[in-house]
Protein backbone atom coordinates (compact mmCIF):
# COMPACT_ATOMS: atom_id res chain seq x y z
CA UNK A 1 0.00 0.00 0.00
CA UNK A 2 1.13 3.51 -0.67
CA UNK A 3 -0.44 6.72 0.44
CA UNK A 4 0.57 10.10 -0.74
CA UNK A 5 -0.35 13.07 1.36
CA UNK A 6 -0.56 16.58 0.06
CA UNK A 7 -0.79 19.43 2.52
CA UNK A 8 -2.81 22.39 1.29
CA UNK A 9 -4.27 24.77 3.86
CA UNK A 10 -4.78 22.08 6.49
CA UNK A 11 -6.20 19.59 3.98
CA UNK A 12 -4.80 16.11 3.56
CA UNK A 13 -5.88 14.21 0.48
CA UNK A 14 -5.08 10.59 -0.23
CA UNK A 15 -4.38 8.29 -3.11
CA UNK A 16 -4.26 4.76 -1.81
CA UNK A 17 -3.67 1.28 -3.15
CA UNK A 18 -6.78 -0.08 -4.86
CA UNK A 19 -6.57 -3.40 -3.02
CA UNK A 20 -6.69 -1.66 0.37
CA UNK A 21 -10.01 0.06 -0.22
CA UNK A 22 -13.05 -1.66 1.34
CA UNK A 23 -15.27 -3.81 -0.87
CA UNK A 24 -18.09 -1.35 -0.21
CA UNK A 25 -16.17 1.41 -2.02
CA UNK A 26 -18.07 3.14 -4.78
CA UNK A 27 -16.61 2.64 -8.25
CA UNK A 28 -16.72 4.19 -11.69
CA UNK A 29 -15.83 2.06 -14.69
CA UNK A 30 -14.58 3.49 -17.97
CA UNK A 31 -13.91 1.19 -20.90
CA UNK A 32 -11.66 1.59 -23.92
CA UNK A 33 -12.84 0.00 -27.14
CA UNK A 34 -9.20 -0.73 -27.99
CA UNK A 35 -6.73 -2.55 -25.75
CA UNK A 36 -4.60 -0.02 -23.89
CA UNK A 37 -0.86 -0.10 -24.46
CA UNK A 38 1.52 -0.05 -21.51
CA UNK A 39 2.34 3.58 -22.28
CA UNK A 40 -1.35 4.54 -22.41
CA UNK A 41 -1.93 2.76 -19.11
CA UNK A 42 0.99 4.63 -17.56
CA UNK A 43 -0.37 7.99 -18.75
CA UNK A 44 -3.88 7.16 -17.53
CA UNK A 45 -2.73 5.90 -14.12
CA UNK A 46 -0.44 8.88 -13.62
CA UNK A 47 -2.95 11.53 -14.67
CA UNK A 48 -5.85 10.06 -12.71
CA UNK A 49 -3.59 9.33 -9.73
CA UNK A 50 -2.42 12.94 -9.63
CA UNK A 51 -6.02 14.09 -9.76
CA UNK A 52 -7.15 11.72 -7.00
CA UNK A 53 -4.49 13.14 -4.68
CA UNK A 54 -6.46 16.41 -4.73
CA UNK A 55 -10.00 15.03 -5.00
CA UNK A 56 -12.30 16.40 -2.34
CA UNK A 57 -15.95 16.82 -1.46
CA UNK A 58 -16.97 20.03 0.32
CA UNK A 59 -13.30 20.58 1.20
CA UNK A 60 -13.05 17.12 2.75
CA UNK A 61 -10.28 14.90 1.40
CA UNK A 62 -11.39 11.73 -0.36
CA UNK A 63 -9.55 8.42 -0.21
CA UNK A 64 -9.55 6.92 -3.68
CA UNK A 65 -7.59 4.70 -6.04
CA UNK A 66 -7.31 3.82 -9.70
CA UNK A 67 -6.53 0.55 -11.41
CA UNK A 68 -6.72 -0.75 -14.96
CA UNK A 69 -8.10 -4.24 -15.51
CA UNK A 70 -7.59 -6.47 -18.54
CA UNK A 71 -6.01 -3.66 -20.58
CA UNK A 72 -9.46 -2.15 -21.23
CA UNK A 73 -11.17 -1.08 -18.02
CA UNK A 74 -10.24 1.95 -15.93
CA UNK A 75 -11.66 1.50 -12.44
CA UNK A 76 -11.76 4.40 -10.00
CA UNK A 77 -12.73 3.46 -6.46
CA UNK A 78 -13.71 5.78 -3.64
CA UNK A 79 -14.14 4.99 0.02
CA UNK A 80 -17.20 7.17 0.46
CA UNK A 81 -17.97 5.96 3.98
CA UNK A 82 -16.53 9.05 5.63
CA UNK A 83 -17.57 12.01 3.48
CA UNK A 84 -19.63 10.75 0.56
CA UNK A 85 -19.33 12.41 -2.81
CA UNK A 86 -21.52 14.74 -4.84
CA UNK A 87 -22.18 16.25 -8.23
CA UNK A 88 -19.31 18.70 -8.49
CA UNK A 89 -16.77 16.11 -7.38
CA UNK A 90 -18.08 13.56 -9.86
CA UNK A 91 -18.19 16.16 -12.65
CA UNK A 92 -14.56 17.04 -12.04
CA UNK A 93 -13.63 13.36 -12.38
CA UNK A 94 -15.53 13.21 -15.68
CA UNK A 95 -13.48 16.17 -16.96
CA UNK A 96 -10.27 14.23 -16.31
CA UNK A 97 -11.65 11.30 -18.32
CA UNK A 98 -12.65 13.66 -21.16
CA UNK A 99 -9.15 15.18 -21.13
CA UNK A 100 -7.63 11.69 -21.37
CA UNK A 101 -9.91 10.82 -24.28
CA UNK A 102 -8.62 13.84 -26.19
CA UNK A 103 -4.98 13.37 -25.21
CA UNK A 104 -4.89 9.66 -26.13
CA UNK A 105 -7.45 9.73 -28.99
CA UNK A 106 -9.50 7.04 -27.26
CA UNK A 107 -13.11 6.69 -26.19
CA UNK A 108 -13.96 5.86 -22.58
CA UNK A 109 -17.51 7.18 -22.32
CA UNK A 110 -19.39 5.40 -25.12
CA UNK A 111 -22.12 3.61 -23.18
CA UNK A 112 -23.55 2.12 -26.40
CA UNK A 113 -20.74 -0.45 -26.53
CA UNK A 114 -20.96 -3.87 -24.92
CA UNK A 115 -17.72 -5.61 -23.98
CA UNK A 116 -17.83 -9.37 -24.43
CA UNK A 117 -15.31 -12.13 -23.91
CA UNK A 118 -15.33 -14.22 -27.07
CA UNK A 119 -12.67 -16.84 -27.80
CA UNK A 120 -10.79 -15.64 -24.72
CA UNK A 121 -10.48 -12.08 -26.07
CA UNK A 122 -12.31 -8.91 -25.16
CA UNK A 123 -14.40 -7.61 -28.02
CA UNK A 124 -16.13 -4.26 -28.08
CA UNK A 125 -19.49 -4.67 -29.79
CA UNK A 126 -21.87 -1.82 -30.62
CA UNK A 127 -25.11 -2.57 -28.79
CA UNK A 128 -27.16 -2.57 -31.99
CA UNK A 129 -24.98 -5.43 -33.34
CA UNK A 130 -24.93 -7.53 -30.18
CA UNK A 131 -27.68 -9.88 -31.36
CA UNK A 132 -25.78 -10.75 -34.53
CA UNK A 133 -22.52 -11.58 -32.73
CA UNK A 134 -23.37 -12.82 -29.24
CA UNK A 135 -25.69 -15.37 -27.67
CA UNK A 136 -27.35 -15.60 -24.25
CA UNK A 137 -24.42 -17.56 -22.81
CA UNK A 138 -21.75 -15.18 -24.16
CA UNK A 139 -19.85 -13.56 -21.29
CA UNK A 140 -19.99 -9.79 -21.05
CA UNK A 141 -18.50 -7.20 -18.71
CA UNK A 142 -21.24 -5.47 -16.75
CA UNK A 143 -19.95 -1.92 -16.51
CA UNK A 144 -23.01 -0.75 -14.58
CA UNK A 145 -21.64 -2.14 -11.34
CA UNK A 146 -21.52 0.23 -8.38
CA UNK A 147 -19.18 -1.16 -5.73
CA UNK A 148 -15.75 -2.70 -5.61
CA UNK A 149 -17.21 -6.04 -4.48
CA UNK A 150 -19.23 -6.14 -7.72
CA UNK A 151 -15.96 -6.62 -9.60
CA UNK A 152 -16.12 -10.25 -8.46
CA UNK A 153 -19.12 -10.79 -10.73
CA UNK A 154 -18.83 -8.16 -13.45
CA UNK A 155 -18.06 -10.85 -16.06
CA UNK A 156 -21.30 -12.77 -16.51
CA UNK A 157 -23.48 -14.35 -19.19
CA UNK A 158 -25.55 -11.90 -21.20
CA UNK A 159 -28.65 -13.82 -20.05
CA UNK A 160 -27.96 -12.54 -16.50
CA UNK A 161 -27.28 -8.93 -17.42
CA UNK A 162 -28.88 -5.68 -18.43
CA UNK A 163 -28.14 -6.24 -22.13
CA UNK A 164 -30.16 -9.46 -22.55
CA UNK A 165 -32.90 -7.44 -24.28
CA UNK A 166 -30.42 -6.58 -27.08
CA UNK A 167 -30.21 -10.19 -28.29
Amino acid sequence: MFRQYQHDKNTITMLTDFNNLPDSSRIWVYASDAALSEEQQRVISTKIGEYLKTWEYHKNPLTAAVTILENHFIIIALDDSEYGVGGCSIDSLQRIILDLEKELSLSFLNRLNVFCKIDNEIQCIPSFKLGTIAKADTLFYDLTILTKSDLNTYLKPISKGWCVHLL
